[in-house]
């Protein structure tokens, strides 16, 4: 899910009197109304923790620096939607939306607190106003939140899941997947696609695959062979599992056990694995008799990566909207998928 930075109107205050100033700056906690998160107002949030998961990367906990239940909102966009936050750039005046990493079963278990932090994974991009920074701040530093903002209701009939993830597109990729491990008898495929295996360390995909000499710049992008020339062994020494490889992990065992599963698939650039438009038309089983009920295909990661699988994004009425859908998907045979663009 990628956002360009907004804007943010300058807020003016006019403060009577240096008592009302101090009383104002230095109160313990702020009107109840700014005290949760909530899609109005930036709420103050304290960087508990951030743990690297790549050179360029890393997993920032925050928590509610009032110690602010969560609001109903969150909880129910857990159950059926694809969500973000906005965080804001003081300095510069401007916010970026990030998506939320569902929570751990390390952090269901442990506390309530634990459950109702935010974990985001963000990526320090070259020149990324947002993302510079965040990874500057040291812990315990204060981070403002707005949200949640609804990109994408799942709908309630939700059978299956194609989802094309580029990079940190991972992140609302698994908050699909913790929806679907919810709805009985689902099914999610997961294209997940990075220039570097640091990014997925120890992942291994369910289908195994080989590798082709292919540019990296054809690679993000999916040009070349079909799917069909890479089904054989991966050669892969055995390796820890970073991060993300273990919470992708932890969520194939729960969707386990009431749904039809999480299948994943690890396409890396250096090691010349790469997401082919055959990799979706084998997933489609436009032949097969298939259960009623919603299938979708779900796209998210770099501009360029969305681009070649479905077609830009638009502006319109002032906000970006989901355009035509262009790009392999759209000359490809769909039938009944529906395609979104995160």
């Amino acid at each position: 899910m990628t956002s360009k930075p907004l804007r943010l109107r300058p807020i003016y205050l006019v403060v009577v009197g240096a008592f009302g100033g101090a009383a104002y700056r230095f109160s313990n906690r702020p009107p109840s109304s700014d005290a949760s998160l909530n899609p109005n107002t930036f709420t103050p949030y304290t960087l508990v923790d951030k743990r690297r998961v790549s050179s360029t990367s890393a997993i920032f906990t925050l928590r509610s620096t009032y110690g602010a239940a969560e609001p109903d909102s969150v909880k129910e966009a857990w159950k059926r939607s694809l969500w973000s936050l906005q965080i804001k750039q003081p300095q510069l005046q401007i916010a970026r939306a990030y998506t939320p990493l569902p929570p751990t079963e390390e952090g269901r278990a442990e506390d309530d607190e634990e459950e109702h932090d935010v974990r985001l994974l963000i990526r320090q991009e070259e020149g990324g106003e947002v993302s510079t920074y965040l990874h500057r701040l040291p812990e315990e530093s204060t981070i403002e939140l707005r949200g949640p903002n609804v990109e994408c209701d799942l709908p309630h009939d939700i059978q299956e899941v194609i989802f094309l993830a580029g990079g940190t597109g991972i992140a609302p990729a698994m908050q699909v997947a913790q929806v679907l491990g919810r709805r009985a008898g689902s099914k999610m495929h997961l294209l997940w696609a990075n220039r570097r295996r640091e990014e997925c360390v120890g992942g291994l995909s369910d289908e195994v695959l080989v590798p082709h000499n292919r540019p990296w710049w054809k690679s993000l992008f999916g040009l070349g062979q079909s799917s069909a020339a890479q089904t054989t062994v991966e050669d892969h020494k055995p390796q820890a599992k970073g991060i993300i490889v273990q919470e992708l992990e932890a969520l194939k065992e729960r969707n386990r056990a009431s749904t039809k599963g999480l299948e994943v698939q690890y396409f890396v650039d250096e090691e010349k694995t790469f997401i082919k438009p055959g990799d979706v038309a084998k997933r489609l089983h436009l032949e097969a008799s298939r259960e009623n009920g919603s299938k979708m295909i779900l796209i998210s990661g770099p501009d360029g990566f969305m681009e070649y699988w479905a077609g830009k994004k638009v502006w319109a009425g002032g906000k970006e909207v989901q355009g035509p859908l262009g790009g392999v998907l759209g000359k490809m045979e769909l039938k009944d998928w529906t395609v979104y663009k995160l």
